[in-house]
């Protein structure tokens, strides 16, 4: 991979020597001084062509490429003129001058191409000498605002400056760098992110790689595991066929050349295959999907491939399937996996919130750059959403985009999500018109009336199961949101026969109050096939504002929306989502809620071939639901067999109020927790059950027994216990954490 890597850089390099001159003044002309958030930048393709040149004189030695970046080096004073007396005294960051370029994304590089050719012996000694004073006066602005906490701007400064420090020498000023950026970087040395962006979460760990490696502490960063975690992350989130889905502040498939060096790190300080084999496979979708000429951007991270790469690892591609990743406490992710092959069906479901940790940081955030859209930090009201649904390299499903204007990102709100969203209350305007999509008689704007002013409302979040099972896979997330005052439970049964999958979403009211849901889904075009039944899919995905030459999507699949035997309203609306048209399916109603009342949304999600929909529909069946909808009972029937599934929904069902034995005694029992579903019996938070070819195959998750059939299948034996109240021994029931098996019939 190396010498691909590079053969991507000399292509990089040759385009931006011819577009060199054209895109600075391009930049001339189109310069304000408004522009982020009214600092100055000068163009970008100066600090990273001085970068590309000096890797490539680095490489073979040869002196053209030097005398190339050294002129990129000096060029880039020039471009300083620009800057007004106004802009000047709008910014105290300037009073010392006006910095040369940007410190956190355009230094590193810079530094860079200065570092690869200083001592080559094209630059004399007065030349150096302005450079780098080019070099501290961009570094120095950046202690006005040095913003700490474990996240990507903080260690952009780090990066910047700690490079900066190395390329200068030993001076009194790059002393006091280096001890601030010891402070800065302390965080995330051996912290955890507090960012949930995918295109922010590299750059912060490239930034922390970059500061160990020239404080000289690599040894002890690669050793910390929580250094590990980031590179076993993002090798077990990556679809089968190399790509990284973009939850967060993100846009489809964006920043993956920053992966891919640190893939390429990973795999070479740990020495592992799996991590080898995801940056081949991100290589692969990023070449075979790209919309544009070679990148100038992608290229100088492709130079830290090739510098980081060992091709001696040898790449070992995953046998894994559903899993979480990495666990429920830092990542709060789970990946629905039918395999690797490109063919698989891939889902992931993303819970994380805030988190518990680093509230100084985040409340720093908080109160020195408002952005109320946003958790702390870049991340989106996503929790309990499917950020990603893949069969066959066909996306069925993905996320919503970042944002096309600052500060605040308009598709960070819930409602750009596939998830539930509430809504106090039912504020729908009476004027509102049926949009495309609207059937007669239905709830006109639903758009309108669950769009809000977009801010972000804290919730907290905690995984309740996930389990593996040979014939499915199942989850179980909760959010806790103190803005809407109730619990949201998302539970996700993975049927791997057909790729199929159900989602049940429990919500239980903390509070008396009118509430208004949304059961969303977000896909490009969409087709009513029969009530609460769409065929949709997703014909092309923008990549960013003003993408024009959008990410054409296979199109031999569609996905089945199906809201089974529902008697609220369904519909879909054209809205603007991901910088471009598209379509959002919904079941929705409003209605009052007493404290501790129940409501059960079913969604069934069926992958199949686009000529295939309409013979698909209808597989999913509410067998059982009450009206206080603490129960659930679901069938999922294919050709050859039903599949019988059971949900216990208000866990504290069957619980007794009180221990049986006096204080200290269990709270259940076997013929209090019992639950009929019909066709299965059980005290278990989810059972499932399918007869076929004489036998019953059954799995269940936290109980003490199972019935199918009329048929026990399983009972757990009892136990003895002390009652300490009563100083004596009795017998009592036992749940098992999960089972599976086979039973004749």
């Amino acid at each position: 991979m190396k010498e691909v890597y590079l053969q991507y850089v000399r292509q990089a390099l040759e385009h931006g020597r011819a577009t060199y001159a054209e895109s600075v003044e391009r930049w001339r002309n189109a310069y304000n001084p408004k522009q982020f958030f009214g600092m100055y930048m000068p163009p970008a393709v100066i600090p990273v062509q001085a970068h590309l040149e000096g890797f490539l004189y680095r490489v073979t030695g040869e002196v053209a490429y030097a005398e190339h970046a050294r002129t990129c080096l000096l060029d880039i004073a020039s471009c300083m003129s620009v800057v007004t007396e106004e802009q000047r005294r709008t910014h105290p960051e300037y009073e010392g001058g006006i910095p040369a370029m940007e410190a956190a994304f355009q230094s590193p590089h810079y530094s860079y191409g200065y570092l690869h050719i200083k001592d080559s012996g094209v630059l004399s000694d007065e030349e150096k000498r302005r450079i780098e004073e080019m070099i501290a006066s961009s570094i120095r602005t950046t202690f006005y605002f040095p913003e700490w906490g474990a996240h990507n701007r903080s260690m952009l400064r780090v990066w910047g400056a700690t490079l900066a420090a190395r390329a200068i020498g030993v001076t009194e000023e790059t002393t006091f760098w280096n001890k601030l950026c010891d402070q800065m970087a302390q965080d995330s040395f051996g912290g955890w992110s507090i960012e949930d962006a995918q295109a922010y979460m590299n750059l912060w760990l490239i930034g922390t790689m970059e500061y160990a490696k020239y404080r000289g502490r690599e040894r002890e960063y690669y050793a910390l595991p929580q250094t590990k975690y980031y590179f076993d992350f993002i090798a077990r989130l990556i679809t089968p066929y190399g790509q990284v889905p973009d939850f967060g502040d993100s846009n489809f498939n964006a920043t993956w050349y920053l992966w891919l060096p640190i893939l390429e790190k990973g795999a070479a300080v740990y020495r592992d295959g799996h991590m080898k084999y995801a940056a081949r496979k991100l290589w692969e979708f990023a070449m075979a999907s790209s919309a544009e000429e070679v990148s100038l951007t992608a290229a100088v991270f492709l130079a830290l491939a090739h510098q980081w790469a060992d091709d001696e690892v040898e790449p070992v591609r995953p046998d894994r399937g559903s899993e979480e990743v990495l666990e429920d406490l830092v990542g709060k992710k789970i990946v629905f996996r039918s395999g690797w092959d490109e063919d698989a069906s891939y889902l992931l479901l993303n819970y994380r919130d805030e988190g518990p940790y680093a509230l100084v940081a985040r409340d720093y955030l908080r109160t020195t750059i408002p952005v109320k859209a946003e958790k702390m930090h870049h991340g989106h009201s996503d929790e309990n959403a499917i950020v990603l649904l893949v069969v066959a390299r066909n996306v069925l499903l993905h996320d919503g985009g970042y944002r096309e204007n600052v500060p605040n990102g308009k598709y960070r709100a819930d409602l750009y999500h596939n998830r539930l969203v509430f809504r106090s209350g039912d504020a729908a305007p009476a004027d509102i018109q049926c949009e495309a999509g609207m059937l007669p008689g239905q709830t006109a704007g639903v758009y309108d009336r669950l769009h809000d002013d977009g801010f972000y409302k804290p919730a907290s979040t905690e995984r309740l199961h996930f389990q593996r099972f040979e014939r499915l896979d199942y989850s179980r997330t909760r959010l806790h949101d103190k803005a809407r005052r109730l619990v949201w439970d998302r539970l996700i049964v993975f049927v791997k026969q057909g790729n199929a999958y159900i989602v049940v979403d429990w919500v239980k009211s903390d509070a008396d109050q009118q509430l208004t849901t949304g059961n969303l889904w977000h896909t490009g075009k969409a087709t009513q096939l029969a009530p609460g039944c769409f065929e949709t899919h997703v014909p092309y995905i923008h990549r960013g504002v003003g993408c024009v030459n959008p990410y054409r999507n296979l199109d031999e699949w569609s996905l089945l929306i199906e809201f089974p035997q529902t008697v609220r309203a369904t519909g879909w609306e054209n809205i603007r989502r991901n910088y471009g048209d598209g379509v959002m399916v919904y079941e929705t109603d409003t209605k009052p809620m007493r404290q501790g009342e129940m409501s059960v949304y079913v969604t069934a999600l069926t992958p199949c071939k686009r000529a295939e929909a309409a013979g698909a529909a209808g597989r999913t069946v509410v067998r059982q639901l009450p009206a206080q909808a603490d129960t659930l009972a679901l069938a999922y029937t294919t050709g050859e067999s039903t599949l019988q599934l059971a949900f216990k929904l208000d866990l504290g069902k069957g619980l007794l109020a009180e221990p049986i034995f006096g204080g200290s005694g269990p709270r259940y029992t076997w013929e209090d927790g019992r639950i009929d579903y019909g066709d299965i019996v059980t005290d278990a938070d989810f059972a499932f059950a399918e007869a076929q070819s004489g036998s019953i195959r059954y799995g269940f998750v936290n109980g003490s027994a199972l019935h199918a059939g009329g048929k026990p299948l399983f009972t757990a034996p009892v136990r003895s216990t002390f009652v300490f109240d009563e100083t004596r021994w009795e017998t009592s029931h036992h749940k098992w954490r999960a089972w599976e098996g086979e039973e004749s019939v």
